[in-house]
């Protein structure tokens, strides 16, 4: 696989086909800055062969995305190729114009891109989408052909022909993935790139895409080249491995040589940061000093709490039908014990939407959502101010969190402004920077930036300064490591401990990853279908889970060991029958009840 690396150490032995596919050779990228040139590709080369899946990992900045763009020749200014071949099949394409280009385009290589979200026209249908591809690189059929064609192309990756007449806000974050494929492999390229196909997809989704993408590269027979930072999902899916850094590539070779016998230290370092829920130590430390705040709560009644709580969407004027996003559910967390409670589930579980109601975004169907005793629902005038005050969000998406015509310091200083905190410019800058350094962000750095000149990690930790600002006495956080690197995650998820630990603040951390719900939470609650599935401290739940629900999320997480089965022995479509006969799965499993959170499901009540 390797051909030649630019790395401070020898790489590992790879094998160079003769009859590569793919041939990249001396390749440098450099985006020319105010600050100065910037190598994000510097010097690099490899062989990929005909069949082969190429995992390229690193972190945000590492040049990794950058090499995948500069093969698809779609490089934007003010960015140059400014070195180097890229031979697909023995035609360098640095060297062929962009008519050239693109006419290879989804014919002989394909791009399936990150955000999945994002990527699809929301106002066209899915149909639509795909036959505009196809007319668009020269295919000359009848519109009934090339319809018949689109939803063939969608049945081939596990979605219903129907899809084609949806749109993509009708579909789920793994439909819309597997719209992605579905696109990418429509002419039969040789050569596909994914781009971290599924970022913010929780793990059961994860590896029903992983198995679509898989079986489409399989199919074709193409080679395929996987871009991410997941180095538990490289180790179950690709065959060999790169990691770069700073636009080097420092160590690369067979996946199993590269696990069992990693050099480089950094190499070693993204190993390492994958929370391990077998066993070992917390990777999070204890904060040397703790605030005197959460001495000076009102311990007499709870912070929130859901009295019966339950939310039912699309009932019809008689108060019948509907799906349940939220079944009945009754909580109470005390306001004086600050703990984070861990949310988990797959996309669609009710997680966003139990969030949400302690929000005061969604009202509830059924029952009250109390904040201080009071109804959230009736709060009114200074009463709501001070209840949006206290209860803070940070969101999923660390790129549409800010507004990007605005420097970041507007984002910081609006909400000290509207709650009337302070008007003075020179104690709001003093608060901005006070916030960053407690989140371990430079504020010479950051503040006077726009938000797009930060890397995600940054702007994550700007959320969580922003909303530490305010001194709330709870945060809920959605998905706050979904979209982040694997070193910055353990900083971020560092920061949402020091809140707790730190400042007394309560968290509702939403998320689908267990590894990190298992060492950051107090007590954990497994969302299946608006359910609770299952509840109790980390150690039970996550370490001794007894639902098969919470089972087969455990199965379902790709482990970092390429000798590790990714899910049970029975297999994906075995695993996928089982998750769909878990509606006679058993009642609500409250596994146990800590000091200062009880809860009661609508079996227990």
């Amino acid at each position: 696989m390797v051909k030649e690396l630019t790395a401070p150490l020898e790489p590992h032995p790879g094998v160079v086909s003769e009859a590569a596919l793919l041939r990249v050779d001396g390749l440098s990228v450099h985006f020319p800055t105010d600050a100065g040139l910037v190598r994000a590709v510097d010097d690099i080369g490899f062989d990929l062969k005909r069949g082969r899946r190429l995992g390229v990992v690193g972190e945000s900045g590492s040049g990794k995305t950058t090499t995948a763009l500069a093969i698809m020749r779609m490089i934007k200014e003010p960015g140059r190729i400014v070195a180097g071949r890229v031979e697909l099949d023995g035609t360098d394409l640095i060297g062929l114009t962009m008519k050239d280009v693109r006419e290879r385009r989804l014919r002989q290589l394909s791009y399936i891109p990150q955000g999945a979200m994002n990527s699809l026209n929301p106002i066209l249908t899915v149909g639509k989408q795909i036959v505009d591809g196809m007319i668009d690189h020269g295919v000359t059929a009848s519109a009934a052909e090339m319809d018949s064609r689109a939803r063939e192309d969608l049945v081939s990756v596990g979605l219903s022909a129907s899809v084609a007449d949806m749109y993509p806000h009708e579909l789920s974050g793994g439909m819309k993935q597997r719209v992605c494929i579905a696109i990418g492999i429509i002419l039969s390229p040789d050569l596909l790139i994914a781009d971290e196909p599924t970022s913010a997809l929780d793990v059961i989704t994860q590896r029903q895409v992983m198995d679509t993408l898989g079986q489409a590269q399989e199919r074709l027979g193409a080679s395929l080249i996987m871009i991410g930072h997941d180095m538990g999902l490289m180790a179950q899916f690709v065959d060999d491995l790169i990691v770069m850094k700073d636009g080097k590539i420092v160590e690369a070779g067979a996946i199993r040589t590269v696990f069992s016998k990693a050099r480089h230290p950094y190499t070693k370092m993204l190993i390492g940061s994958i929370p391990n829920i077998d066993a070992g130590a917390s990777f999070l430390k204890e904060p040397d000093t703790v605030s005197d705040r959460k001495a000076n709560r009102d311990t007499a009644g709870a912070l929130i709490a859901f009295d019966g709580v339950s939310k039912v969407y699309g009932r019809n004027w008689f108060g019948r039908g509907g799906v349940t996003a939220l079944a009945p559910l009754s909580f109470a967390l005390s306001g004086g014990k600050p703990a984070i409670i861990s949310i988990v589930g797959q996309s669609g579980s009710g997680k966003t939407t139990m969030g949400n109601m302690i929000l005061g975004l969604t009202a509830p169907t059924t029952g009250q959502v109390r904040f201080g005793g009071k109804d959230a629902a009736s709060l009114r005038g200074a009463e709501l101010k001070t209840f949006r005050r206290d209860v803070q969000t940070i969101f999923q998406d660390p790129f549409g969190a800010f507004n990007p015509f605005y420097k970041v310091d507007h984002a910081l200083s609006i909400p000290l402004r509207r709650f009337g905190i302070s008007r003075d410019r020179a104690d709001i800058y003093a608060r901005m920077e006070r916030a960053c350094g407690l989140v371990g962000l430079d504020p010479g750095l950051i503040l006077g930036r726009f938000a797009h000149e930060l890397s995600g990690g940054q702007r994550q930790r700007l959320q969580v300064a922003r909303a530490l600002m305010l001194s709330p006495k709870l945060i809920v956080a959605d998905e706050p490591v979904s979209m982040v690197d694997a070193s910055l995650r353990a900083t971020i998820l560092q920061s949402l401990y020091d809140l707790k630990s730190r400042h007394g603040i309560s968290i509702f951390y939403i998320t689908h990853d267990l590894g990190t719900a298992y060492h950051v939470s107090d007590y954990v609650i497994v969302l299946h279908r608006g359910s609770v599935a299952e509840a109790g401290t980390p150690k039970e739940v996550i370490g001794d889970p007894k639902h098969p629900y919470t089972q087969l999320l455990i199965d379902s997480i790709p482990w970092p060991d390429p000798d590790r089965r990714w899910g049970s022995s029975d297999g994906l479509e075995a695993d996928m029958e089982h998750l769909r006969a878990l509606e006679d799965a058993p009642q609500s499993l409250i596994r146990s009840r800590v000091p200062g959170f009880d809860i009661q499901t609508g079996d227990s009540a």
